[in-house]
């Protein structure tokens, strides 16, 4: 009876759920409009009007590309102008930033190598909510001398550095040429695509930062999911993340070529990504583990090739996107369809609550379903369940296609949030890993644990390093995650929580380990 009615209410919310995103979507068609080339920049997250009779052009960043995420904006000089200012825009992914580097992209970086700046002024003002650093420079070389004003900041809500430079000759009159920059200045509007920028609308003044926050949600999710797969197999999936670009390449193929919102496509894209880990399970651990061997050290380096392997599907679609598909597409970045409330971003909402309701989900699967109890015998002892009748091939389908679906969950997400990269989140298996091992790499309460400490973790030290180091911190933060796994391997090899939870004795034990490993170093 209880098996039926579990069944009967899956089907339920099935069906509720795919009526749902059947009425959103005939109640909400996107559709596709011609659109002038000045709406398109608006799509990118930013508004800049200035005075008529001004011309202004879109142009790749240096070497980069013309996207969401970099570009180039700039007046054009009328033929033999050589009185009027020359005014560019510029933006870019996050990344350490001086004004020698701002400057060099406010000329897209066409400058000679002869060329000399110099600053003078320094001024920290504010833009559309957000620090705005700016001075007066002067550029000397075989180019020319030219003299004006160059600024930056940083967009914490679209995850760019934007650049602004207005200069002129050497003899312009400087009081000019400054108004002008403060014009430029004041009309950029840099937010979210769709949404109301800062300070039009009566804002939630939130005690935790929002990033944060979203980043907690991510490796939880995806912590549990490696997890899934490590309990019963034994060995680590390095391809975990790269279902994620799987999930952002589903999600942004329905959006745009059927249709869909980014919302809508969550389930697809975890029943996409369950069937691809279900599929590399079936065909590929599956007979290794027959043929013996030494098998966790085989299957190990195996997915370390597959990661490197499925992402060029991606490619292979972006290809198709780009000039089949009439879609560019490097990466996958849906954040311009988000909403939001009072300031914030309706994904911070959603990704949390999907979370919490994974979390209650878990707890309940892995105590009262029966297939969560099997899944739990066959990770304590294989043999055993075998012979009290668990069909263990079963066990191991489900663990796979939950870890699939999970990792693709959070790709489909991270494309509303800031976009996905081609490959999958880069980076993140060691975070992912690090998580794991400090909450026990056989225990899912564990990894929930494991990825909050480590998201949590690693913003700490990136706060503190800040402070000391400014933004120079962002050029080594990629070690925080493998200092994480050290730490971990090093002094909880076997988690930080196990069956019998957090005890006295293993923090003893632990501090014990740091104590000697102290000593060890004065010796």
């Amino acid at each position: 009876m209880s098996e039926r009615l579990t069944r009967n209410t899956v089907i339920a919310i099935v069906g509720v759920a795919l009526l749902i995103t059947a009425f959103n979507i005939i109640q909400n068609p996107m559709v596709e409009a011609e659109e002038p080339t000045t709406r398109w920049y608006g799509i990118a997250g930013v508004n800049f009007e200035l005075p008529l009779g001004l011309r202004f052009n879109y142009s790749r960043l240096g070497e980069g590309s013309l996207s969401y995420m970099e570009g180039y904006f700039f007046r054009v000089r009328y033929e033999n102008e050589t009185h009027l200012p020359f005014i560019s825009f510029s933006w870019k992914e996050w990344e350490p930033m001086n004004f020698t580097e701002a400057v060099a992209r406010g000329y897209n970086y066409s400058d000679p190598d002869d060329t000399l700046y110099s600053f003078d002024g320094f001024v920290n003002s504010s833009t559309s909510e957000h620090i705005f650093l700016y001075q007066k420079f002067n550029k000397t070389g075989s180019s020319g001398n030219r003299t004006g004003y160059i600024g930056y900041w940083n967009c914490t809500n679209s995850g760019r550095i934007h650049t602004l430079l207005v200069e002129n000759s050497i003899d312009s009159n400087s009081s000019a040429l400054f108004d002008l920059f403060n014009q430029s200045r004041t009309t950029l509007n840099c937010h979210y695509p769709g949404q109301t920028p800062g300070g039009e609308v009566d804002e939630i003044d939130l005690p935790f930062d929002i990033d944060t926050l979203i980043n907690v949600v991510f490796m939880i999710m995806m912590t549990v999911g490696f997890t899934f797969t490590f309990m019963l197999e034994g060995f680590p999936n390095f391809a975990h993340t790269s279902y994620a670009g799987i999930g952002g390449m589903v999600s942004f193929y329905l959006v745009r070529y059927a249709g869909f919102h980014p919302y809508d496509t969550w389930p697809f894209s975890a029943f996409v990504g369950g069937v691809i880990a279900l599929a590399l399970y079936v065909g590929v651990v599956k007979p290794i583990r027959r043929h013996g061997g030494y098998q966790d050290i085989t299957l190990t380096f195996t997915f370390l090739v597959l990661a490197m392997v499925i992402p060029q599907l991606s490619y292979i679609f972006n290809y198709w996107s780009r000039y089949t598909g009439g879609a560019a597409a490097r990466g996958y970045n849906l954040s311009y369809f988000d909403f939001g409330y009072r300031g914030i971003p309706g994904i911070a909402m959603t990704s949390t609550a999907t979370c919490i309701l994974l979390i209650i989900w878990l707890r309940h699967f892995l105590t009262k379903d029966k297939l969560g109890l099997s899944l739990r015998a066959v990770a304590e002892n294989e043999a055993l369940a075998a012979t009290i009748g668990i069909n263990t091939h079963r066990a191991h389908c489900a663990s796979w296609f939950i870890s699939g679906a999970l990792s693709a969950l959070v790709g489909s997400i991270m494309t509303i949030y800031r976009g996905v990269g081609v490959a999958g989140p880069e980076g993140l298996i060691i975070s992912i890993m690090s998580g794991a091992i400090l909450g026990g790499v056989y225990s899912v309460y564990g990894a929930i644990f494991g990825g909050l400490f480590v998201a949590l973790g690693q913003n700490i030290l990136k706060n503190l390093f800040f402070r000391f180091f400014g933004l120079a911190v962002e050029t080594w933060s990629g070690l925080f995650p493998m200092l994480f796994l050290v730490i971990a391997l090093s002094f909880f090899p076997n988690g930080l929580i196990g069956p019998e939870g957090i005890t006295l004795e293993k923090i003893s034990i632990g501090l014990e380990r740091v104590k000697k490993r102290l000593m060890g170093l004065f010796k």
